[in-house]
This record gives structure tokens, C-alpha cells and sequence, in this order.
């Protein structure tokens, strides 16, 4: 008994394995490319930075409008 036990466990085990690679092999043969499931062993595309130099960035100014009126307002103590 102990022999299907680890059988059983091995083919739970197994199953989506091989449930996906049997889709990305149905994938390739219907020829899908780029979209597989599993990457391939193609490279991945690089990305050519430029050499910029740093600018400088000005921190954020709050006009009075952004500024919200206390909490202690007349509508939110009707609320509370």
C-alpha cells in the first residue's frame, strides 16, 4: 500500500507539469512565438540608456488652496 502512496504523490505532483508543458508545446506547434507560457532561451531585449546628467528638481511648494480647512469644521461635527 505504501507504494501507491508514493506513486499517488509523485502523479499529483507530475500533473500540472505537465498539463503546461503539453500547452506550450501545443502553442509552438500552432505557432505561437513571444507568447508562450514558459520563457524561452532567447535573450531578453536590453535597453539602451542615454548618458544624462542629473538636473537639478525644485521640492514640491503647497498653494493655499491645496491646504484643507481644520477638521473642527461645522459640517464635520455634524457628522461625528
Amino acid at each position: 500500500m505504501n507504494f501507491v502512496n508514493e506513486y499517488a504523490l509523485l502523479f499529483a505532483v507530475a500533473l500540472p507539469v505537465v498539463a503546461i508543458v503539453g500547452i506550450q508545446v501545443y502553442l509552438f506547434a500552432c505557432g505561437e512565438r513571444d507568447t508562450l507560457l514558459i520563457p524561452g532561451l532567447n535573450r531578453y531585449p536590453s535597453i539602451q540608456y542615454r548618458n544624462t546628467t542629473p538636473t537639478q528638481v525644485a521640492p514640491a511648494t503647497f498653494s493655499s488652496a491645496a491646504v484643507s480647512e481644520s477638521s473642527n469644521d461645522e459640517t464635520e461635527r455634524q457628522a461625528a
